[in-house]
């Protein structure tokens, strides 16, 4: 849809901080017991006689590897970022609090959710407070007892990310208004964090295509490297059959991409169209109503109260008015007055359906787990011990009128436009088991996933789906690659997702191609062009055109991201040769002393770089180094042999503690990645025995 502006008015007030609405529920450790075993890597596998153990004892583990990242989450999910970041975090805070979403979790945690989350749930806030009770001299003490709605709270935010609304909420609030009553979105380090999700791959290959009638799957979801959303590796298990292995975020309980012994999946971020904006009437002798099926109708007002760091022990409390018509949230501009509805907005269910994906053993299971529709958004890429494959366009796409464009404002006169059901998960584009032998889904049209004559018809889907067309380049080379190849190995499959080209067809290298037309009379300009000539568009350690190349299409690609226009390359072309020349004295400099990993004071070269299969993204540090902050970050290869034998290798960008400097953990898995090789995950319980370093029972 077509986001219109929208001002966020805060008004300042001093005042006392506002209430926090959380219960301090102490819930009895004593009714958990855990085992937590961590192999050579650091990587916990925890096990548990009940779900809500297991629970239990991955949240000690988490917070002993990351327990900074964990309270950060909980400060956001209780929307008390202001009191932590000041006005950068009061943007986050209002969202929250306008959503109502602490007070929805609340009235709806026994009524909505199955006994078995709950206890979940329960257990693993257990396990933090646990931890925090036996390291009790710590700043963010302060924070428990962290509660069970905090946690389901959290999943309810994690939701506003990933289905794109955040990132809408800061192009409405862009709007056309006095530059002391705007907040800057970008401002927030959470919302900054959200917007380094810049993409992801997912492959799957069936035994028609392999070269020896197995089953592949490659995970491997691109977030921050760092941060509240980076992934950290885990292994869960429980005598009531939960034994999943992946990625989680911290907050979480469950394994979000990962596998089973009997099935897997990777997500990749899509972008369907899940928001709309309604075009309010308001009663010109009433602001305070609004016209729904020629009735004049009273908004619903509440004051949210934004408790805010100022300096020092002060503080102030920003109280802002929110107003709600039956559509949603309402936002009030120059050119008018709107209001907001997205799918997933009276829902909390997606700790409900994390849990049943975790705990489902076929595709049957795992598909009835999809269509609750709590995860709003997400490309799966699926295989299974049983040779299936299957690529979905996930989305809680509303049933909407379709005589109506949704890409415009919407009459929001008539209620009959209110949508309030969901297409059935069988509308939505689904493969199963194409004659190709292959999916390969890496953020991109989703009926081009495949070979040609397996891809599905985009006429068999409804418009106002709002289901996105754009290409990135890594679904080019990915199509490239896989049609290239009759049979596709393990080796073969490594190889395609490390692949570090640009495509002949991707939009960088025609943003690229502009610039080879150029006449230059400035002879650093003609070297350059002449630099960029030369590449043959790949991203490897000794390639000397790659640092001028990623340099010029970068912007491009942030911008496409963004949904805005592009800058003129031949401006960009120009900025890159000055800004190159003078961090490193001449135009092509290696790659490897461009593109770099950091951890602590360790510096690693990488190949790869912006939208290549091996995706790296670097943020320019002073010596005009790029210092990876986003792209592959675990990944994890999962094979089921002709017989349906499973086996599975992982890498992390760094490893598995997180914070700890002091750790040999910290920073011991970084040269087999940079190397683009893998470890064995010892998923099999015989092979964690060989190979464990450390082993406690909890408490």
């Amino acid at each position: 849809m077509k986001f219109f502006s929208i001002a966020l008015l805060i008004y300042l007030q001093i005042g006392l901080a506002g209430e926090l609405l959380f219960a301090s529920v102490v819930i009895d450790d004593r009714l958990y017991k855990a085992t937590i075993t961590r192999d050579v890597w650091g990587v916990p596998h925890v096990f548990g006689k009940t779900d809500a153990d297991a629970a239990f004892g991955i949240a000690f583990a988490h917070a002993q590897d990351d327990i900074k990242n964990l309270t950060d989450n909980i400060r956001l999910y209780r929307a008390e970022m202001g009191l932590k970041q000041g006005l950068k975090g009061v943007v986050s805070d209002y969202l929250i609090k306008a959503l109502k979403i602490r007070e929805m979790v609340v009235e709806g945690y026994e009524a909505k959710l199955s006994s078995q989350v709950r206890e979940v749930i329960e257990g693993y806030v257990a396990g933090l407070n646990y931890w925090v009770d036996l390291h009790p001299n710590r700043d963010y003490q302060a924070l428990f007892p962290i509660t069970k709605y905090d946690i389901v709270s959290g999943f309810v935010i994690q939701n506003l990310f990933f289905s794109g609304v955040v990132s809408a909420i800061e192009k409405l609030q862009s709007m056309e208004a006095p530059g002391s009553k705007r907040i800057a979105m970008n401002q927030n380090t959470i919302i900054q964090s959200a917007d380094l999700v810049l993409g992801s791959n997912a492959f799957a290959v069936g035994p028609t295509k392999t070269d020896d009638g197995s089953t592949r799957l490659i995970i491997n979801s691109h977030q921050p490297l760092e941060g509240s959303l980076a992934w950290y590796e885990a292994h869960i298990t429980s005598e009531e059959g939960w034994n999943m292995m992946g990625g989680l975020f911290p907050g979480s309980p469950f394994i979000f991409v990962g596998f089973n012994d009997d099935l897997g999946w990777g997500f990749t971020v899509n972008r369907p169209d899940l928001t709309d904006v309604y075009t309010l009437e308001i009663n010109p002798k009433n602001k305070n109503q609004y016209l729904l099926d020629g009735l004049w109708v009273n908004f619903d007002i509440r004051t949210l109260k934004l408790p805010t760091k100022l300096f020092g022990p002060f503080r102030w409390t920003i109280r802002r008015k929110a107003k709600y018509s039956a559509h949603g949230l309402v936002f009030e501009t120059k050119s008018g007055v709107y209001a907001v509805r997205f799918a997933g907005m009276n829902d909390i269910g997606q700790v409900e359906q994390w849990y049943r994906m975790n705990k489902s053993t076929s595709m049957e299971e795992w598909l009835e787990a999809m269509r609750i529709r709590s995860i709003v958004s997400f490309n799966a890429v699926y295989a299974d011990r049983k040779k299936n494959i299957l690529f979905l366009h996930n989305a809680a796409s509303p049933v909407r009128e379709e005589s109506i464009d949704w890409t415009q404002p919407v009459d929001g006169t008539k209620s009959a436009l209110i949508w309030n059901k969901l297409v059935p998960l069988e509308q939505l584009p689904l493969i199963i088991n194409p004659s190709s032998g292959w999916l390969a889904s890496n953020n991109q049209d989703p009926f081009k996933v495949t070979s040609e004559e397996s891809n599905l018809n985009p006429e068999d889907y409804s418009k106002t789906l709002g289901l996105q067309t754009r290409m990135t380049n890594r679904a080019y080379r990915a199509l490239e690659l896989f049609t290239a190849y009759d049979v596709v190995s393990e080796e073969t499959l490594l190889d395609i997702k490390f692949d570090h080209q640009y495509s002949l067809d991707s939009r960088s290298y025609k943003y690229i191609e502009t610039i080879f037309k150029e006449i230059f009379e400035d002879t650093d300009l003609q070297e350059a062009q002449a630099v960029l000539k030369r590449w043959d568009l790949k991203t490897n350690l000794d390639n000397r055109s790659a640092t001028l190349g990623t340099c010029v299409l970068g912007p491009e690609w942030l911008a496409e991201q963004n949904d805005q226009d592009p800058p003129k390359p031949l401006s960009v072309f120009k900025k890159c040769v000055k800004d190159i020349n003078k961090s490193f004295k001449r135009i092509d400099p290696l790659w490897s002393e461009r593109n770099l990993l950091f951890r602590g004071d360790k510096r690693v070269p990488v190949q790869g770089g912006p939208d290549t299969l091996r995706a790296i993204y670097g943020k320019v540090q002073e010596n005009g180094q790029l210092r990876a902050v986003a792209g592959d970050g675990l990944v994890v290869l999962v094979e089921w042999d002709a017989n349906g034998v499973l086996t599975s290798k992982s890498i992390h960008q760094y490893g598995s503690a997180t914070q700890d400097e002091t750790s040999v953990h910290f920073d011991d898995q970084m040269m087999l990645y940079a190397k683009e090789r893998m470890k064995e995950t010892f998923f099999d319980t015989v092979e964690l025995e060989k190979h464990t370093e450390t082993k406690i029972t909890i408490p």
